[in-house]
């Protein structure tokens, strides 16, 4: 309540906020825009009532995201999926999910291998070539991709809505990290555990679910070799930018696989800490990873004339005059 009252300017008291929230006194129209700009929302998400329901969730985040900030997330992309729901309802399209690793049973790294292997056959992406994008494949495959515009500590998240798988990325990472997250929690969405894994064994096996179907492990070994005592920096580079996976992907898929040692791996891990690159590595992917089906959707329902402008900016929760400049590109210069 603190922290809303500082994004208020402190127009608004305490006593106010918790007697709208005790359902004690209801916020006049000006109150109402201030409290929708401070959160970050639009006004109709005040009298919109989410019907959907999220199971299987599951976050990657750090410590330091409390349980208040969870559940203000949760509720987010709550609304966030129902608009997305809401537009297919629209233009009468009905997903249909296909899992196709349901009958694996992950007990250890080689099931990993396999999975991802199996994950590669299935949706026909070759059994060792660089996937160029990650986020359209999964779009391709009827997993509703979203992000969201929020600080470092949020990383991504899954859940179910029905029996659709839906992934929820932060808008601010890289697109080497939103890589690696979305095909993470594909894995929590998708793969069977051992009953007797414990929680933190099935957090590494998603990640080095992740790490193996961007990485193979064949193209790993034709990359790096079958042995080395250390790897260059500038070799893990050269790999980033070519299969989409960070330095530290690569570094940690080739201690799995004992072309380096514990040793080797504890000293590559020292000296990127030295040189403040656990967030921001050197190197970039040259693909941009971002969820594209949503704004397609909308542009198509708008062209069919199945919905307004004004429709199009409450699903979007973009303004009339944005919606309008992207539709008709009418900034956009046109070369001959």
């Amino acid at each position: 309540m603190d922290g809303l009252i500082e994004k208020l300017d402190k127009k608004l008291s305490k006593q106010a906020i918790s007697k709208y929230e005790n359902d004690l006194m209801m916020p006049d129209s000006s109150n109402l825009i201030l409290l929708a700009d401070a959160l970050g929302v639009g006004l109709d998400y005040f009298f919109t009532e989410n019907t959907i329901e999220l199971s299987a969730v599951n976050f990657r985040k750090k410590a330091s995201l409390g349980k208040k900030s969870i559940e203000s997330l949760k509720e987010r992309i709550k609304d966030s999926v129902e608009r997305y729901i809401q537009l297919e309802i629209l233009l009468n399209i009905e997903t249909k999910f296909t899992n196709p690793l349901e009958k694996n049973v992950i007990r250890g790294w080689e099931d990993i291998e396999i999975a991802a292997n199996q994950l590669r056959k299935a949706w026909k992406v070759g059994s060792e070539s660089p996937v160029s994008q990650v986020i359209d494949l999964l779009e391709e495959h009827s997993v509703k991709v979203l992000e969201l515009d929020e600080d470092e500590d949020f990383d991504g998240l899954s859940a179910m809505v029905g029996n659709i798988p839906v992934i929820i990325l932060n808008s601010k990472a890289p697109s080497d990290r939103k890589r690696l997250t979305a095909l993470h929690e594909f894995g929590h969405l998708t793969l069977s555990f051992a009953p007797e894994l414990e929680e933190k064994v099935k957090e590494k096996l998603c990640h080095s679910f992740g790490g193996s179907f961007l990485l193979p492990e064949k193209a790993l070994e034709r990359e790096l070799g079958m042995k080395r005592a250390e790897i260059s920096l500038g070799e893990l580079k050269e790999l980033k930018e070519q299969y989409g996976i960070s330095m530290q992907a690569v570094m940690y898929r080739a201690k799995v696989h004992g072309i380096i040692s514990e040793y080797a791996y504890e000293n590559f891990s020292i000296s990127i800490s030295r040189r403040g690159w656990r967030k921001v590595e050197p190197g970039e992917y040259c693909m941009d990873e971002t969820p594209h089906r949503f704004e397609q959707l909308l542009y198509r329902a708008l062209a069919e004339e199945v919905i307004s402008i004004s429709k199009a900016a409450y699903l979007s929760r973009l303004p009339i005059d944005e919606i309008e400049r992207r539709f008709s590109l009418s900034d956009e210069t046109v070369t001959p």
